[in-house]
């Protein structure tokens, strides 16, 4: 046991993983042997990913849950970050994305332009492809054991809805973006846009003990989408206090498409932008029009590839007083 006496750090320096979930109450120190051969077994198995995260293997076990684990390592600071799994040389990061690093500035320039436009860092490095879909699925269920999944399919059902808006109002949904999707019995899925979600989860649970949470990461397109249907209404970025997303970073986005038909999560997000700036430039909310604005898209795919003999086309917004145009170049 640590001496009291000593500061969390000092504490923290002393003990391993596994020691630190003992110490909570988690799990029992046989555990933490159970963890061990595991892990020796995934270094002599061809095949396996080497070095998975001791945290990740007691999920995986069903010894803590992916809040108990973040809550925990949060709490001493032994947490392994998105940027740092990016960058690092340590091979146990590097294969929970790929075999090359990713450079530390286009990290940098993610993470940067995640706070001045004020959008979850995960967000940003899909929007950038600073890494692609199934790099950032592989990555998030390596680091937290939680999934990220596109939610365009996902069908809400109406007679949840008071139950779920009372666990989670419209405020804090939009001051966290994090928004729930379906209540299945008494479990609550929560899609997350950020990782420090997990710790208002962990707030929900002491709250409302009568529900189990889970959480699914999802972009910030799919929680603007659901946000407007859970709640009835649009995300209005000039009274939640954040910075809302300016005219020139709307005017520079940019999304290339080779396959409208599957790369629904870049088509919902040229769609949001598109509805935001036709706001910013002076006109009226309208009712949803995405499926007419996908049907645009993939007509315009078509009539472009066929006549240019080009699999992948870039489309971006043009401002023309209040007139928003949708621009499409074909790429080689």
């Amino acid at each position: 046991m640590p001496d009291k006496k000593k500061t969390l750090s000092e504490q923290v320096g002393a003990l391993k993983t596994g020691e630190l979930f003992v110490e909570q109450g988690l799990i029992c120190p046989e555990d933490i042997d159970r963890v061990l051969l595991i892990q020796a077994k995934m270094q002599d198995s061809p095949g396996l990913i080497k070095n998975r995260l001791f945290g990740m293997i007691l999920c995986d076990l069903n010894l803590v849950t992916p809040v108990d684990n973040y809550c925990v390592l949060h709490k001493y600071n032994k947490l392994v970050s998105i940027q740092s799994a990016l960058i690092s040389k340590k091979t146990k990061l590097k294969e929970m994305v790929s075999k090359n690093m990713i450079s530390r500035e286009k990290v940098l320039n993610a993470h940067n332009a995640s706070l001045t436009l004020d959008l979850p860092f995960i967000s940003l490095l899909l929007k950038d492809r600073v890494v692609s879909i199934s790099e950032m699925q592989q990555l998030l269920f390596g680091l937290f054991h939680i999934p990220f999944r596109s939610i365009i399919d996902f069908v809400f059902n109406e007679a949840d809805r008071t139950r779920l808006v009372n666990v989670l109002d419209k405020h804090d949904s939009l001051e966290n973006r994090m928004i729930p999707l379906v209540l299945k019995g008494h479990t609550i899925l929560i899609g997350i846009t950020d990782p420090e979600n997990l710790l208002f989860i962990q707030k929900l649970n002491n709250r409302f003990p009568q529900y189990r949470f889970k959480a699914v990461f999802i972009s910030f397109s799919g929680f603007s989408r659901f946000y407007g249907i859970i709640y009835k209404t649009n995300i209005d970025h000039s009274s939640s206090g954040r910075t809302p997303l300016d005219l020139p970073f709307l005017l520079s986005f940019k999304t290339s498409i080779k396959d409208p038909e599957q790369e629904n999560e870049s088509i919902q997000t040229l769609y949001d932008r598109y509805e935001l700036l036709r706001r910013l430039s002076g006109n009226p909310k309208r009712d949803n029009q995405q499926i007419e604005f996908n049907e645009f898209i993939v007509c315009a795919h078509k009539k472009i590839t066929r006549e240019y003999k080009s699999r992948c086309i870039e489309f971006s917004l043009k401002q023309q007083g209040r007139d928003v145009n949708i621009i499409a170049f074909p790429k080689q």
